[in-house]
């Protein structure tokens, strides 16, 4: 009996231990594939609208599960709203992206850039009031 007991607590023992090598679930990445399969599916807007709304999903889901954002995904989500149209809400997102990875801080400052420039030669085409 006593060896019996013995070797199933060994090997409890060892199943706890591999188990807590495993690496924590570092990033929330939700249904980020399934957006860039829909965008490649279902071309021009409609595929691009479904998948930035999947974005959005993704990145809300990510906050309340208190979970860190994919790199890559606020970025995403950004270049989508500004091909929908919505700047100011596409510089926001690259913003954060380029808070969250400092890795992508060199290519989110010239999106940001260029997108700024676009949005004042908007500003100057358009007649004031």
């Amino acid at each position: 009996m006593m060896p019996r007991l013995f070797r199933l607590t060994i090997l409890f023992a060892c199943a706890v231990s591999v188990s807590a090598c495993l690496p924590a679930k570092q990033f929330y990445w939700g249904s980020y594939e399934d957006s860039l399969y829909s965008r490649q599916q279902h071309a021009g807007a409609n595929g691009e609208a479904e998948a930035a709304s999947m974005l959005l999903a993704t990145i809300n889901e990510a906050q309340t599960d208190n979970g860190k954002v994919g790199p890559g995904i606020h970025a995403d989500y950004g270049y989508l709203l500004f091909k929908q149209g919505r700047t100011d809400e596409a510089i926001a997102e690259l913003q954060k992206e380029s808070a969250l990875y400092q890795e992508s801080k060199p290519l989110m400052e010239t999106m940001l850039s260029r997108i700024q420039g676009r949005k004042d030669k908007e500003k100057e085409k358009k007649p004031a009031p």
